[in-house]
């Protein structure tokens, strides 16, 4: 048997939203026939050394127990936080590698040619690893990021300290005023690996539901979604 190689990459599932304009966990969804969180599992199985999935405390849907059965190590929110700046800081709480790719549990189109174009990115700049972000619709997305694990563990444990709720913020403003080294992605550059950006389109409601059913549907392939400005 063949050794899989080490990236040094741990994959962070962000799991634990409410869900209540679907009002069905949004992991759980059975897209295509196979579940979102086991479409996003399987497409970061072979990029990273091992997978994470936030969940949240008490969470008393099947996302946890579906997460272990696909192999996940599963964690829950950093105490006494909620939210997603907890659920990602406790993401890199867990994680032993020196990178981590952080996302949602509502991608179902995260593309292996983007996430491996950001990893070869974060080791491309020399001895040290450095964190990269893509800019999307204007704003760099905190859900689809290859994050330098002690650098943002440090910075978002400090925000949350602060009273602060949103990652977006705390990205912007790090990157801002000389936070840690980080390469940023322009969407042109993105699109050369993804051409649709479909790894950035989300379910949040009953319409991107549809539109990702359409979007697997072999007689609608031209379907683009719009990539919303607002974020986490």
């Amino acid at each position: 048997m063949t050794t899989p190689q080490r990236t040094g990459v741990t994959g962070v599932v962000i799991g634990g939203g409410r869900s209540t304009r679907l009002g069905t966990p949004k992991p759980m969804i059975h897209l295509g026939g196979k579940l979102v969180l086991a479409r996003v599992a399987d497409t970061l199985r072979s990029m990273c050394d091992e997978l994470v999935f936030v969940a949240r405390d008490s969470q008393g849907d099947d996302s946890p127990d579906t997460a272990i059965a696909l192999r996940m190590h599963v964690v829950t929110d950093t105490a006494p936080y909620s939210g997603p700046l907890a659920a990602i800081h406790a993401g890199l709480k867990a994680t032993v590698t020196p990178l981590a790719f952080v996302t949602g549990a509502d991608y179902p189109f995260l593309s292996r040619r983007l996430i491996g174009a950001m990893i070869a990115a974060a080791y491309s700049t020399g001895e040290e690893p450095e964190s990269v972000f893509v800019r999307v619709a204007g704003r760099l997305h905190p859900l689809h990021a290859v994050m330098v694990t002690a650098d943002w563990n440090d910075i978002f444990g400090k925000a949350l300290e602060a009273g602060e709720r949103s990652p977006s913020r705390v990205i912007e403003e790090a990157v801002a005023y000389d936070g840690p080294p980080v390469s940023v992605m322009t969407e042109d550059e993105a699109e050369a690996h993804d051409p649709r950006l479909l790894s950035f389109f989300d379910i949040d409601t009953p319409e991107q539901l549809r539109t990702a059913r359409r979007l697997l549907d072999p007689r609608r392939v031209n379907v683009r979604p719009d990539i919303r400005r607002e974020g986490l």
